[in-house]
């Protein structure tokens, strides 16, 4: 199995970003609600984005409103679909790998990862965003959950056969949580990378999807790009099939968001 670093699923978000943007469901308000409160953003923050895709955390955040966000995000595909989405003189969009970007020392009172972290040498990361923040800034990184299998839905139970033959996560350590709930692991390397202060809470939402939208969402996942082409319409298909015979055409999920967050001293 590749490292999460050398696997190529890391690019193939960007082959179809409009199902991205489409079938990724939105982060939790209260999540948002959570870092305002916890991180003291407002109107004179300068944030910094680590992986911005096609801005399902980055407009929030402009909203909150912030005075200034630099979006790195390394596929120019995802990033032409956010600047579609989003025309706002506070945001710089940098297309550009995280760990090779040009980051202005000390410069930033907020920095954010979601769903991106996972995809990076994360140590060399944290360490390049604890150097971006100004003293006593705040690091925020999170991960939307749509299968914990450690306690699977009655859906991912109906549907975990589908994945056979498909290869695992490339982040996924046999005998530990999912990479998002292994909450020791994930504030163990907050503290070793200098920040202070690291807690971490979970969002739940609940999302209903059709068939087509749960197919969709599938399809997304880095692993199910990275199949064959057969294997991965067979998921889809037989997806929608099971949405529609076994859970009357629709199927609500209980999404949680893991999030973390942390301060440079």
């Amino acid at each position: 199995m590749a490292s999460i670093h050398t696997s190529p699923g890391g690019t193939k978000f960007g082959e179809d970003p409009d199902l991205y943007d489409f079938a990724r469901p939105p982060y939790p308000s209260a999540l948002f609600d959570w870092l305002r409160q916890r991180c003291g953003l407002g109107p004179t923050s300068d944030c910094l984005e680590v992986g911005a895709g096609t801005g399902h955390a980055t407009l929030p955040i402009l909203e909150t409103p912030v005075r200034y966000l630099l979006a790195v995000e390394p596929d120019a595909r995802l990033a032409e679909r956010l600047r579609e989405k989003a025309s706002d003189p506070r945001l710089t969009l940098e297309i550009a790998r995280f760990e090779r970007a040009s980051l202005p020392p000390a410069s930033f009172d907020f920095a954010f990862a979601a769903m991106s972290l996972h995809w990076l040498p994360r140590m060399k990361a944290l360490g390049m965003i604890r150097d971006a923040l100004r003293p006593g800034g705040h690091f925020a990184m999170w991960w939307n959950v749509y299968h914990n299998s450690a306690e699977p839905d009655a859906f991912g139970r109906a549907t975990e056969h589908l994945f056979s033959g498909i290869e695992q996560d490339p982040n996924a350590t046999s005998g530990r949580p999912a990479f998002a709930l292994d909450i020791a692991q994930r504030l163990g390397e907050l503290r070793a990378a200098g920040f202070t202060d690291a807690e971490h809470k979970l969002f739940r939402q609940q999302v209903a999807f059709s068939p087509e939208q749960l197919s969709a969402l599938y399809a997304t996942f880095s692993r199910v790009r990275m199949a064959p082409e057969a294997d991965r319409q067979r998921l889809m298909s037989e997806a929608e099939r099971i949405v529609r015979e076994d859970f009357g055409g629709q199927v609500t999920r209980t999404v949680l968001a893991s999030a973390f967050i942390a301060r440079k001293p």
